[in-house]
């Protein structure tokens, strides 16, 4: 664990030093160009301070590098050309040399601050990763989520006053202040090499055409856009090959329905149209449960056992099919919901709950 965490730290800092070189590549370029030019310049003259030979390509080189910090090798000038270059690459050098030591410290300054430019540049060295559009209650609780499970996270959020957004930017995933509308904000949240591309916000529309324009840029990326019609939401999955168009209401309504029951429902949701609840039992003594093997349980009541906590606190994920279960045991269980009254009547001990 701790060798592929380092691994993945030198990856990120090998994807961020070529950022920061794709980020100065003209001024670096302009640089490169001026030494090479200079130098070539030194090389073909002859020189009196060197007994009338040209100086090696090294000492040219050098002397054109020193000549951009008005600091000329060879005084004075040797020919009219190396004048014209001794009082043209001073003003040249502070211009590319200044202005490349102002944004680096620029960057710096950023990068404390978690400002958008180095916002920008981190989010640059992404691949593979998710982007998620909008930073309300409901994108805020995705990114947790997603950040939780190790997966790396672009965020775009419009709204500078955005309530989430400090402690979105404290995660320390890249949070981008830009309009998911913008194509050129999805490319510089890195759309093209994005594993899926979350779309969270209210807008509908919006969500729609970024969903469209993210397919666009990146054919492979896994749309999952939220509507807020859970009947349009399936109708445009189909219609415009979105991969998940989701309705938070109609997402949220199982498990607030199971917060009902007399039990510690954690997860609610459909699959092929029937409801499963994942909840938490605690196996009551002398319960019909108690004693009984976990491949027993599962058996009759068409459930999965995904973990079991002993009264000892010795915990098996999953337990093997033929552990015995006993009383004061804490199960987590996956089952459909029309079943879990009587698997909860049978780990209590008595009559199921009333709801139905």
């Amino acid at each position: 664990m701790h060798g592929g965490s380092r691994h993945r730290n030198i990856r990120t800092l090998l994807l961020y030093a070529r950022a920061v070189l794709t980020e100065f590549r003209w001024t670096l370029s302009a640089l490169a160009a001026a030494v090479l030019l200079g130098g070539l310049l030194y090389r073909l003259t002859p020189h009196a301070q060197l007994g009338g030979r040209s100086p090696s390509l090294l000492m040219s080189l050098y002397s054109a590098w020193m000549a951009l910090f008005a600091q000329p090798v060879f005084s004075p000038p040797a020919t009219w050309y190396l004048y014209v270059l001794c009082g043209f690459y001073p003003l040249l050098g502070f211009g590319l040399i200044g202005e490349g030591v102002v944004r680096i410290g620029f960057l710096i300054v950023s990068k404390r601050h978690g400002e958008k430019e180095w916002m920008k540049v981190k989010a640059s060295t992404m691949r593979d990763h998710v982007v998620l559009c909008g930073l309300g209650h409901l994108g805020y609780r995705v990114l947790k989520q997603l950040l939780a499970s190790g997966a790396e996270v672009v965020a775009l959020e419009k709204d500078p006053d955005c309530r989430f957004l400090p402690q979105a930017k404290a995660t320390g995933a890249p949070v981008l202040l830009r309009d998911m509308k913008d194509d050129q904000a999805l490319m510089e949240a890195g759309v093209p090499h994005s594993r899926s591309i979350i779309i969270a916000t209210n807008d509908d529309m919006a969500n729609l055409e970024v969903a469209l324009d993210a397919r666009r840029m990146n054919p492979k990326v896994r749309v999952i856009m939220r509507l807020f019609d859970q009947q349009i939401a399936s109708k445009i999955k189909d219609a415009f090959l979105i991969d998940e168009a989701f309705s938070s209401a109609a997402l949220a309504a199982p498990m607030v329905a199971a917060m009902a029951r007399d039990a510690m429902v954690l997860a609610s949701f459909e699959i092929e149209g029937m409801l499963y609840w994942t909840a938490q039992l605690r196996i009551e003594p002398g319960s019909h449960l108690d004693g009984r093997s976990v491949a027993e349980a599962e058996a009759e009541h068409a459930a999965r056992v995904l973990a079991r906590t002993s009264v000892r606190g010795t915990a098996e994920s999953p337990p093997s099919s033929g552990a015995v279960l006993g009383a004061a045991d804490t199960l987590l269980v996956h089952v459909a919901a029309e079943r879990f009254d009587r698997l909860a009547a049978d780990a209590r001990g008595g009559l199921a709950s009333g709801i139905s």
